[in-house]
C-alpha cells in the first residue's frame, strides 16, 4: 500500500509540475528571465550651462550609444528586445542655428542585449556582421535647431539623411531632440525602420518567438567641439 501511494503522490506531483510549466513558462520566461526593458535612450535633463561659441565641427565622444528596439511575442507575452553598443564614432558641423553635416558609424559586432542567444542570431543571420560589420547614417539636409537653440534651449526637428543597414542605404526621416552640455552638444533621437527595407527577415521560431517587422534604432549622441 505504501509503495502504490508513493507512487500516487509522484504521478500527481509530475503532473503538477507539468501543467504549471505549461501554463506558467511562458509568463515566467519573459518577466523573470527577460526582465524589463531598458529606457529609450534620451537627452538628460541635467545638462551642465553652455559655454562657448555654438559652432564649428563636433565629433562623437564618450558616453555615446545606439542600439535597436524591436517588439516581440515570446512565449505568448509581448516584450521590447533591447541591443545598445556605444562603439559609435561620427562627427557634425555647426554653422549658426542649423546643422549642416553629420555622420554616424555604429559597429554593429558590439550590440549587446540581455539574451546571449538573441545577440547570436542578431550577429550572425540577420545582420551578418562578418560582411557587414556597421550601420551607418548620413545627413542629407540641414536640421533647423531655432536661434533659441545657442542660448541654451533645447530643441527638436526632424532630421533626413541616408541610412545604411547590410548594405542597403534607404532615405530616412525622424524627430530629434538636441540640448547644449557645456561646450559639447546632447544629442537624442529614434529612427523607424521597416526590416525588409534592408534585407533583413525578422526571426521566428514557431509559435514561441515572433518578431514585428518594424522596429526602431536609438541613437544618443554626445558631441564634443573638434580639437
Amino acid at each position: 500500500m505504501k509503495l502504490r501511494t508513493y507512487w500516487k503522490r509522484y504521478l500527481l506531483g509530475a503532473v503538477a509540475l507539468v501543467v504549471v510549466l505549461a501554463v506558467g513558462g511562458p509568463l515566467f520566461y519573459p518577466r523573470v528571465i527577460e526582465g524589463d526593458a531598458a529606457a529609450p535612450l534620451a537627452v538628460g535633463t541635467d545638462q551642465t550651462a553652455a559655454t562657448g561659441e555654438l559652432g564649428g565641427t563636433y565629433t562623437v565622444s564618450a558616453g555615446s550609444e545606439s542600439g535597436f528596439r524591436v517588439h516581440e511575442i515570446l512565449g505568448g507575452q509581448s516584450i521590447d528586445a533591447v541591443g545598445r553598443t556605444r562603439d559609435v564614432s561620427g562627427s557634425a558641423t555647426v554653422s549658426g542655428s542649423q546643422v549642416t553635416a553629420g555622420d554616424v558609424t555604429v559597429q554593429l559586432a558590439t550590440v549587446k542585449s540581455d539574451q546571449a542567444r538573441r545577440d547570436n542570431q542578431f550577429t550572425g543571420t540577420i545582420m551578418n556582421v562578418a560582411e557587414y560589420p556597421t550601420a551607418t547614417f548620413r545627413l542629407t539636409e540641414p536640421v533647423d535647431l531655432d536661434e533659441g537653440f545657442a542660448g541654451g534651449e533645447r530643441a527638436t526637428a526632424d532630421a533626413t539623411g541616408e541610412l545604411t543597414v547590410r548594405g542597403v542605404s534607404r532615405p530616412v526621416t525622424f524627430p530629434l531632440t538636441a540640448s547644449r552640455n557645456g561646450a559639447g552638444i546632447d544629442v537624442s533621437g529614434s529612427v523607424p525602420v521597416t526590416f525588409a527595407d534592408f534585407g533583413v527577415t525578422p526571426p521566428s521560431i514557431g509559435d514561441f518567438v515572433t518578431v514585428d517587422p518594424t522596429g526602431r534604432i536609438e541613437f544618443l549622441l554626445k558631441l564634443a567641439p573638434a580639437a
